[in-house]
């Protein structure tokens, strides 16, 4: 391999490597049930309360 063509792999193949993994993440991505989303919510204040009485 020529020292162009592996430099062009490093270069450009990061980035590209990280816009498929973000794509990944994205369409893969799952909504929150509202079951889910307020047992979430319940647990932050809980604590967020108990960080308060410290």
């Amino acid at each position: 391999m020529s020292d162009g063509i592996m430099w062009l792999i490093v270069v450009a193949g990061g980035p590209a490597l990280l816009i498929i993994l973000i794509a990944y993440v994205l369409v893969t991505r799952r909504n929150r049930g509202p079951v889910e989303r307020r047992e979430s919510d319940r647990a932050t204040d809980q604590l967020y309360r108990e960080d308060d009485r410290r």
